[in-house]
């Protein structure tokens, strides 16, 4: 099967997007403080938003792109989210919002199945359900709006062997769970870039959640097993820390270390030389578009059965030393500042 670089199409954020309500969500476990934005409109809708990871960068960025969406298009938008990714935390925050009643929801989850059943009054209601960055996998959902995690990280991967010239050895990927369809994706992606396109060998997943102290247990064990280990791809921000300090801490400088993600720290890091490159997102992107669907369904202003594309995905690029100063880079750079 070959692969082949793909156009990605969609609206970009700008370097300085203006976003009315800069108010974001503190991270809570049950039911807590909401973020609002947008006001009362064509019938005063409200849109209610769940994710995981409420305090991270890349949610951060993602609930900026849904406000602004929600203050052009009149609709009231209420955020909600847990600090960690477990589907318990995340489910009860979910359940509680689902007794407010909202009239749509944005829908963020890690697992892919542990939420199918409790949406289904939801989405059998015929109330809209968008998933930023998101999808379950009874497919009940009007439309995921997320990064093409496999063909992002195959065409990462041919990227970064040809421009950090890794020409022999081996490749190991630490990831998240299987249970995990997005990050499975992004390994799967990476992994078979390489089988096809190249002559390195490819080590078994290291599956190590988002725990970086896992992470760097498995990619010191690694080196430590494989002298000719010559490049590392890490799937989530906790991976990527721990393969950074596994790397460092082995005095392996010779390790390409690829990673997904532009958290400030991640960019930080990739200044200082923890990573060679970094598969960054448009979160904006997702949040914006996301948000605007719900709230044109609600309107009445889209047809739901208009819409054919179930999945839609966003543009992506591959930030390095080279280039993550620059005003192509900056769009790409996670940001919680929604001013």
């Amino acid at each position: 099967m070959k692969h082949t670089m793909r156009a990605r199409t969609g609206r970009m954020l700008g370097a300085g997007v203006a976003v009315a309500t800069t108010v974001l969500l503190a991270g809570c476990s049950t039911s807590g403080p909401t973020s609002s934005a947008g006001g009362g409109g064509d019938g005063d809708y409200t849109v209610a938003m769940v994710t995981p990871e409420s305090t991270g960068e890349f949610y951060g960025a993602m609930y900026c792109g849904a406000q602004d969406a929600a203050e052009e298009q009149g609709v009231t938008l209420k955020i909600q989210g847990t600090p960690g990714t477990s589907v318990e935390e995340e489910m009860q925050v979910l359940q509680s919002v689902l007794a407010t009643d909202p009239d749509g929801m944005l829908l963020t989850v890690w697992d892919n199945t542990a939420f199918n059943s409790t949406m289904s009054s939801f989405t059998g209601a015929g109330k809209p359900l968008v998933m930023p960055d998101s999808f379950l996998s009874n497919d009940a959902y009007l439309q995921s709006i997320r990064t093409d995690s496999y063909q992002s990280s195959y065409d990462a991967a041919l990227q970064a062997v040809e421009d950090f010239g890794v020409a022999a050895g081996k490749v190991l990927i630490v990831t998240d769970a299987p249970g995990n369809a997005i990050q499975t994706a992004r390994a799967e992606g990476f992994r078979d870039a390489i089988q096809e396109q190249t002559g390195l060998g490819v080590l078994e997943f290291q599956y190590v959640g988002g725990d970086s102290a896992k992470a760097s247990q498995a990619v010191s064990s690694a080196l430590a097993a494989n002298p000719d280990l010559s490049l590392v791809f890490s799937t989530n921000i906790g991976a990527g820390t721990g393969t950074a300090n596994g790397v460092r801490t082995a005095g392996r400088g010779d390790v390409v270390h690829i990673g997904y993600d532009t958290s400030s720290s991640q960019v930080q890091e990739l200044r200082g030389g923890d990573y060679d490159a970094l598969v960054a997102q448009s979160p904006y992107t997702m949040g914006f578009d996301s948000m605007t669907l719900v709230s044109q369904i609600l309107k009445g202003e889209t047809e739901a059965d208009s819409i054919t594309e179930q999945t839609t995905f966003s543009p992506w690029k591959l930030v390095t030393g080279d280039n993550v100063d620059s005003d192509e880079a900056a769009p790409y750079l996670y940001t919680t500042d929604c001013g």
